[in-house]
């Protein structure tokens, strides 16, 4: 009999469980600004983009990863862009890896041309190994 749980199904991998969604995959044909987030993790992530398919008349898409004290965007600070997306793009995936100061994140994609670019963004935490300082003998 099978078991009702809220866990991650098979296949799906613990950090992609515990991502933070910025922008749901979706076409995009405007400006985008992602509602604020809680990453619950400052310290090292690295903020995913995956993209579809990108309309070849699609001039450029910058999306720019910015954080800040709470979720009404105060004290902002830019954590960075991904490189400009263009129609050759189509169907990668991008990582930008940062260390964050800020327990809120946000997207905000800058869109020219027309046409539609398929894209979401996430926000992974960078699972780091522990090592222990104690000695034995």
């Amino acid at each position: 009999m099978a078991q009702a749980t809220r866990t991650p199904g098979p296949g799906t991998t613990i950090e992609d469980a515990n991502a933070v969604e910025l922008i749901a995959v979706a076409d995009k044909s405007a400006n985008v600004t992602a509602s604020w987030k809680q990453v619950d993790r400052p310290g090292h992530v690295v903020v995913v983009t995956t993209l579809g398919t990108i309309g070849g008349s699609v001039t450029g898409f910058d999306i720019e990863i910015i954080g800040a004290d709470d979720s009404s965007g105060t004290n902002p600070v830019s954590y960075g862009y991904f490189d400009k997306i263009v129609p050759a793009d189509a169907n990668e995936t991008r990582y930008l890896e940062m260390v964050v100061h800020k327990p809120y994140l946000t997207a905000v994609a800058t869109y020219a041309g027309s046409g539609a670019v398929v894209v979401g963004v996430k926000v992974h935490a960078i699972a780091h190994k522990a090592r222990s300082e104690t000695r034995t003998a």
